[in-house]
């Protein structure tokens, strides 16, 4: 699926995966890999592809519930449509074996913004604006309706215009669109993943608390119980996963 803005470089894009592993230049390469290509008119692409799935995402990608790319591309077109900033969706694809999908790619405008990770370390930046800002636009958010998947800072594009900062948000395939207002525990339960580090994770609950106008020391607090307990979680997972390794 390719956006109709950019019908006129389809034919690049169509051919995205068969080179993807051979050319563009390499941004970040973990679970994921994201690539910066240039269209033949010029045009930036940011190319993520995703990792590739199990056999049960296979399946129900195949047949039941959107990949993680087509995810990204139409939530990417429904953020615009309530006038969130996000880097424009290009296109989605995705690949398969016979029936069954194996990879999916997502194509996107490029923002060379920087992230708001500028705030673990610096938690004054600007004088305190640029969190007070983000938790504002966190705030606006959840009043949408729209909880992030992945509220990590780095998922936070920040630019200063006039007096305020500014916010475009990425990594959005795995985000909820829930009937505003949402709950107080669908909101806590999205701020929790902010950051690991704890006086920042305080400062930044601290704003939201102020917004709503909850009890500061109290959300706080409910917010670090949360990610305690995602903490503890994780580590068993990966407790668990080195032990099936060992035993092999």
């Amino acid at each position: 699926m390719v956006n109709e803005s950019y019908s006129h470089i389809a034919t690049f894009i169509g051919s995205l995966p068969s080179v993807f592993d051979t050319e563009g230049k390499l941004l970040y390469a973990e679970r994921n890999v994201v690539k910066r290509f240039v269209a033949p008119d010029g045009t930036p692409l940011i190319v993520k592809r995703y990792k590739f799935p199990n056999f049960i995402q296979r399946f129900a990608y195949s047949f039941y519930r959107p990949s993680k790319a087509r995810r990204a591309y139409e939530y990417g077109l429904r953020l615009t449509s309530m006038g969130i900033d996000t880097p424009t969706p290009i296109a989605y694809i995705e690949e398969k074996n016979g029936l069954l999908f194996t990879y999916g790619y997502f194509v996107s405008a490029e923002n060379l913004n920087p992230d708001c990770r500028v705030l673990r370390t610096d938690q004054n930046f600007d004088n305190g604006l640029l969190a007070h800002d983000l938790m504002v636009f966190i705030a606006h958010l959840h009043d949408l309706g729209v909880m992030h998947g992945d509220t990590n800072l780095s998922n936070f594009l920040y630019e200063k215009r006039g007096d305020h900062y500014h916010f475009a948000v990425i990594d959005i395939n795995r985000s909820r669109f829930v009937t505003p207002p949402p709950s107080r525990s669908d909101c806590l339960h999205n701020l929790m993943r902010l950051t690991h580090i704890r006086p920042l994770l305080h400062h930044l609950v601290s704003i939201y608390a102020d917004i709503r106008g909850w009890n500061s020391a109290e959300t706080t607090q409910e917010v670090e119980t949360l990610l305690q307990h995602f903490e503890q979680r994780r580590k068993m997972k990966h407790l668990l996963r080195f032990k099936r390794k060992v035993s092999k």
